[in-house]
């Protein structure tokens, strides 16, 4: 199991880091722990993987992009830290269900539908 000053400050430096490449080995490191066992105590505590919660974070992430912007697919990917469109697709669809256009879409019709 991670302290808690060890989970806080994990969730926070992937948090801050959505829209980029991550080391889940130097986060490790700022838990001074070795990656094994940083990814199995983080496992335990969390009930995850710590890059499955990174993925999940940016598609959280990506879903409020979705939602309160009209940017552009391609351009939502890139600020969630996916390596393009395509990967940002296949991530966003295993994780939800939905394309991000059929998300979209629907959170959106959803939303006018009510507002």
């Amino acid at each position: 199991m991670l302290a808690a000053w060890q989970v806080s400050l994990a969730m926070r430096t992937m948090r801050r880091n959505l829209g980029s490449a991550i080391s889940i080995s130097e986060i490790a490191s700022l838990c001074r722990l070795s990656l094994c066992y940083f990814v199995r105590a983080f496992t335990n505590t969390v009930g995850i993987a710590p890059y499955a919660w990174f993925v999940q974070q940016r598609i959280a992430y990506a879903k409020r992009l979705l939602t309160e912007t009209a940017l552009p697919l391609a351009q939502v990917a890139l600020e969630c830290g996916f390596s393009d469109q395509a990967h940002f697709t296949k991530a966003f669809a295993k994780a939800s269900g939905y394309t991000p256009a059929k998300w979209r879409r629907r959170t959106t019709f959803r939303e006018g539908v009510s507002g």
